[in-house]
């Protein structure tokens, strides 16, 4: 099993599975180290974990590294992707608990005396676990299938992998598992829209119970640190978040009906609101007014309307009441921002999770809204502080109106919460980053224009702000209609400028003439400038710019409604936290708060509502549930699967040739049978007519009847019955005795060389062709053997020795001696229309040898297969990759070496000499010349084809050779092919296996 999942082998595991075997027996901790210590080396996990091992101090490197891998880096590794807000999933062993790490633990804690009780082993998880890590598809898949907390873990994966593709380089493996992530969250979907099809209620507990396994967390918290928007914008899920923002209230209360009740209380001892819980429905008094004032969404309606108050005091007495001395409304506005404080430090530091202060303030500053409320806290602070100094009133004044502005802005916060608005505020949020990117591209323009256009018109200006007022401000105002002072030279006035720039409230006037009555700038180069800076800024830029927005908005328009429902979790999680009471008294609130929680250490139970740890039978009878109707998800998707229509193709197309396999092996049983017989009725026949022959012969010489009696009876070779198709194919010429064909294709293989056309009757020799002209080509071999040389120069072509052996290369042919013109052998064929050796070795024949190794088709029962009532035979064929037709495995010889190196390459070295000896028993089928589109009029191909046969199947030279050949080299095919006149082989190839099908008799 660990083979079978370090290979990454899923059908061997789920085979494992399938029979038997335990998960809780086999994964122990040795078992999970030796999993980990043999991740995959490319796999990002394994480099985050070599990472933590490296910096951890009781791991030093100086020494040999630990054979295994202590699972404590590993939860250290997990619990960065996973969150903080996890505990980790395996504990931290003390030196002397190593000994105990190769016990077997099925079920039970390593050690339950040292505080390690809240680790829950879960083996399924773990293996889980290590297969997302790698991204092994299938295999996570098979293990998901046996996992019992199924929600949670698949939110758990689809965390996993977003976080480690942010850190994947690799853009395949990142779309990988984004992929797989966004599978794991249509599983979730899948399990849960399924629980909360058969049982709401149960179904909102598997939201929010505590999961031991993984981390002490919520599927609803992984849910949300994974941004999976689809998962929470299920109805399910939404359904439970209207519950909580509705607090005891039911949901079905008008909205109208709670903003009257908040304006008049009293009108809760009517029934006019209505509470889920029957005690609270019959009471009334103050049971129902807390009930009430403590639902979230109660919660929130009172702080807007106590924000409004807010927002209309602060401008009075910005607007009206902004006195030397502060008055009584602006001592209310600082006791109301002293509670908004108190507020923002509670959200800071209160810690329900137990996340730890530097987890709860990222949490804080990660969100925008909370970045804004501090921002204006501040800003006011340090208002406040120059408004209490006489002296920087007025600039107090001013930063509290800019503030102001701030605390305006986060009324957008709070219509995120309608259904209508919020979408668009998303939109506005993610069009602001357009925003952003676009100024950057408007500052270039507009700095260069108004810099230019500040230089051209004013010399040496030395007031600060005017020189931003001409560079910046008027080139911005520019783009919106307001054209520049005296950019065309047009209403020059000397009363509306300073000439020496001494005027503060007035600009310098322009370059112009000694006289100072006319411009002396060129104007058709500044209206030029303008013209262009119009152009480009209001154009084409501005066009950008919507074009920019339009694509935002078409993009975002598809997920709003998701990206709403995900962001609203946080504002009704905001409001569930919050103290009933609205600024300013909230403060009361926060007292009672401290002297709950810090004096009395009462736990909170309100938070319970979105976690909650179930009690050990409760969740024993949940996650069976949850289980069960993972089964009847996984049934339900398999049978989706198998009702698609593709799915039914592939079915349909499988049953037919399982079909056609099994008509194939009945009709090839049938007939081997059938010819079996014919073939023994055909032996009993010859042997009867050769009785028949021999009885009348004898009766004959004994004068036994008269002579003109005597039946004529056919000879004993006729009636034994010669195949009249394979006498006509032995009466069939060789290859070579023809003119060649392939020999005269226009185009050479491997070139751009064009032959000279050659017809039929000009081919031979003798024949006069005077307008002959053939082009010359030698090819330029990559191999570093005996090559004869390149060029159409004959000194270095001199010292070649025809029809004999020249050194280690025989030039002699087959057909006999070769005629030789100029230097150079002439085919003996005839023309090809090419003179040189082309893509051939040498000058004048190229040998080569081609074995045909052959053997008998058989049944599966060992019977030799017939067609025709003739045997049937199987030949062994090789393919190369640059090759599109199957050969025989020969070819050309090197100088003084008894195979051909195509041979060499399909058979082990061991063989070699072995092959040897069967080649010297062989037959010769054929020998002489090749017509072959290589061949030129000086060089040619000449071939030895050797029959090699093994006739009986249990041959101990057959074992070894198919014991020898190559299979499982990548680059080459090699395989036994049936002998028929349709295999895909060469011509001349096809034609020696014709010879040998006709020397034994065979089929073809």
């Amino acid at each position: 099993m660990t083979a079978a999942l370090i290979s990454n082998k899923p059908e061997f595991v789920k085979l494992f599975l399938e029979n038997g075997l335990q998960l809780k027996e086999f994964v122990t901790w040795d078992t999970l180290s030796s999993l980990y210590r043999n991740l995959d080396p490319s796999c990002l996990f394994q480099y985050k974990l070599q990472k933590v091992l490296a910096e951890d101090p009781e791991h030093p490197t100086a020494v040999p590294a630990d054979p295994r891998v202590h699972m404590h880096f590993v939860a250290q590794v997990l619990r960065e992707l996973l969150g903080d807000f996890t505990q980790p999933l395996y504990p931290r062993f003390r030196p002397y608990d190593q000994v105990r790490l190769t016990l077997r633990v099925p079920h039970g804690k390593p050690n339950d005396s040292s505080g390690d009780a809240a680790f829950k082993r879960d083996p399924a998880r773990d293996l889980l676990i290590w297969a997302i890590v790698q991204n092994r598809r299938k295999l996570a898949e098979i293990i998901w299938d046996q996992s019992q907390e199924c929600i949670a873990a698949a939110l758990a994966c689809t965390k996993i992998l977003k976080e480690l593709s942010k850190e994947e380089e690799d853009t395949d493996s990142l779309e990988e598992m984004l992929a797989l992530a966004d599978e794991y969250e249509h599983r979730a979907i899948g399990v849960f829209t399924e629980c909360y099809r058969k049982d709401e209620e149960r179904a909102q507990k598997l939201l929010v119970r505590v999961s031991q396994a993984w981390g002490t967390t919520t599927c609803l918290q992984l849910a949300l640190e994974a941004k999976d928007m689809k998962f929470m914008s299920h109805g399910g899920v939404q359904a439970f978040l209207t519950k909580v923002w509705w607090g005891q209230l039911c949901v079905d209360n008008g909205l109208w009906r709670v903003i009257l009740c908040m304006l008049a209380f009293p009108l809760l001892c009517t029934h006019l609101i209505s509470f889920r819980e029957k005690r609270l429905q019959a009471v009334r008094g103050l049971l129902r007014v807390r009930a009430f004032f403590s639902a979230p969404v109660v919660i929130f309606h009172v702080n807007i309307l106590s924000y409004f108050l807010f927002l209309c005091l602060f401008s009075y007495v910005l607007m009206v009441d902004f006195q030397p001395t502060p008055s009584h409304c602006e001592y209310v506005i600082y006791f109301w921002l002293f509670s908004l404080t108190c507020e923002e430090l509670r959200q800071l530091f209160y810690d329900p999770d137990g996340c730890g202060l530097r987890k709860r303030a990222f949490l804080y500053f990660n969100d925008f809204w909370n970045k804004l409320d501090i921002i204006a806290i501040l800003l006011f602070i340090v208002g406040l502080t120059c408004r209490l100094i006489p002296a920087l009133l007025y600039t107090g004044r001013v930063l509290l109106s800019l503030d102001f502005i701030m605390f305006c802005l986060r009324l957008m916060h709070i219509f995120t919460v309608s259904k209508t608005l919020g979408p668009k505020i998303i939109i506005v949020k993610r069009m602001m980053k357009d925003v952003f990117f676009f100024i950057f591209l408007l500052a270039v323009w507009v700095v260069s224009f108004g810099v230019a256009k500040q230089a051209i018109l004013i010399h040496n200006e030395s007031r600060v702000d005017w020189i931003f007022r001409g560079v910046i401000y008027q080139s911005y105002l520019t783009i919106f209609g307001q054209m520049p002072a005296y950019i065309d030279g047009v209403n020059f006035s000397l009363d509306d400028c300073s000439p020496n720039g001494t005027e503060p409230y007035k600009p310098k006037c322009p370059e112009s003439d000694t006289n100072l009555q006319a411009p002396a700038f060129p104007e058709w180069l500044t209206v030029i400038l303008l013209c262009l800076y119009l152009l480009f800024t209001n154009i084409l830029l501005l066009n950008l710019l919507i074009a920019m927005f339009n694509y935002t908005f078409q993009q975002v328009q598809e997920h709003t409604d998701q990206i709403w429902k995900f962001q609203r979790h946080d504002l009704i999680e905001e409001y569930h936290n919050r103290p009933p009471a609205p600024p300013p008294f909230i403060v009361l609130s926060h007292l009672h708060l401290v002297v709950k929680r810090v004096i009395l250490k009462i736990p909170a139970k309100r938070h319970k509502q979105l976690k909650n740890k179930l009690e050990e039978s409760e969740e024993a009878a949940l996650l069976f549930w949850e289980t069960y109707l993972k089964e009847n998800y996984l049934q339900n998707q398999q049978y989706q699967q198998q009702q698609r229509p593709e799915q039914k193709i592939q079915d349909i197309s499988n049953k037919v040739d399982a079909m056609v396999d099994l008509l194939e092996m009945e009709h090839v049983k049938r007939s081997g049978s059938v010819e079996q017989r014919l073939a023994s009725l055909e032996e009993q026949v010859t042997q009867t007519a050769r009785a028949l022959h021999w009885i009348v012969k004898t009766l004959k010489d004994g004068g036994f009847g008269l002579e003109a009696d005597v039946p004529t009876l056919a000879s004993q070779k006729a009636s034994e019955g010669q195949d009249p198709e394979l006498h006509s194919r032995q009466e069939e010429e060789d290859p070579g005795d023809a003119h060649h064909v392939n020999a005269r294709h226009l185009l050479y293989p491997s070139s751009l060389i064009t032959r000279f056309p050659v017809p039929n009757e000009k081919v031979p020799w003798e024949t006069e062709f005077l307008i002959y002209n053939p082009p010359f080509y030698t090819a330029e071999r990559k191999d570093k053997g005996v090559v004869d040389p390149v060029g159409s120069a004959l000194e270095p072509l001199s010292g070649i020795r025809y029809n004999a052996v020249d050194g280690p290369v025989d030039r002699r042919s087959s057909h006999g001696p070769y005629a030789v013109r100029d230097g150079l052998p002439l085919n003996p064929m005839g023309r090809t229309g090419l003179r040189g050796r082309g893509a051939l070795r040498y000058f004048g024949p190229n040998h080569s040898l081609q074995p045909v190794v052959t053997r008998w088709r058989r049944n599966q029962d060992g019977a030799i297969c017939r067609k025709s009532i003739k045997k049937m035979l199987e030949v062994l064929v090789m393919k190369l990759p640059i090759s599109e037709h199957w050969a025989l495995p020969g070819g050309s010889q090197e100088p003084g070496e008894m195979l051909p190196r195509k041979l060499k390459q399909v058979l082990q070295r061991e063989f070699w000499s072995s092959f040897q000896s069967l080649l010297t028993q062989g037959v010769e089928v054929y020998k002489g010349y090749v017509d072959d589109p290589r061949n030129t009029d000086n060089a040619w191909i000449e071939t030895v084809a050797v029959s090699v046969h093994f006739a009986d199947q249990n041959d101990v030279e057959l074992t070894r050779l198919d014991s020898h050949l190559k299979h499982h080299d990548p680059k080459i095919s090699v395989r036994w092919q049936v002998v028929d006149k349709r295999i895909p082989l060469y011509a001349n190839h096809k034609t020696i296996l014709q010879k040998v099908a006709t020397l034994f008799g065979a089929y073809y």
